[in-house]
């Protein structure tokens, strides 16, 4: 049976959301500003961050599905609120940046809307396991150790996403 062993404890999660929202309200302080949170994983981090930006700013919701297919990935998208990003500052929440696959697809989706720009937030960036040119422009957590990550809404097999704290699996 797979062990939760907390690597980053919640107050040094908020003190980084904190920080991570005053760069965001001092980046886009003017026009519509739209957060567009991934589900489910970024639900929690999607909540927190609204919360530290001192500012006028509206969120939407997305579930974006990946499914193996005989000619690659097949990437389903379904909008859980009506996404309207034309004109604004926009920026995707992602709980875990790490092939950039999935970011790069809603990228280049909602790019379409003609944004005024278009932009990634991480929780957790995993640059080593990158497949496509992709930098996401706001991280909260670089550097964490390899393995599986649950915690603070990032879950395994339904479990653990409650933890108030970003875990890594052990013994799994």
């Amino acid at each position: 049976m797979a062990t939760p062993v907390e690597i980053v404890p919640p107050e040094v999660i908020a003190a980084r959301i904190k920080e991570v929202g005053e760069r965001i309200t001092r980046d886009f302080p003017d026009h519509d500003l739209v957060l567009v949170g991934m589900l489910k994983g970024a639900a929690v981090f999607l909540a927190d961050l609204l919360r530290a930006i001192s500012r006028q700013v509206r969120l939407e919701l997305v579930t974006v599905a990946r499914q193996g297919a005989p000619r690659g990935e097949i990437i389903e998208l379904a909008y859980a609120t009506q996404v309207n990003i034309q004109g604004a500052h926009a920026i995707i929440l992602k709980d875990i940046c790490h092939s950039g696959v999935t970011e790069n697809y809603l990228l280049t989706h909602l790019a379409q809307q003609d944004p005024r720009t278009l932009e990634v937030a991480a929780l957790v960036n995993r640059p080593m396991l990158r497949r496509v040119a992709l930098q996401p422009r706001y991280v909260v957590l670089d550097d964490l150790p390899n393995g599986r990550l649950v915690g603070y809404g990032m879950e395994f097999q339904g479990r653990w996403g409650n933890l108030p704290g970003v875990h890594l699996l052990e013994g799994g």
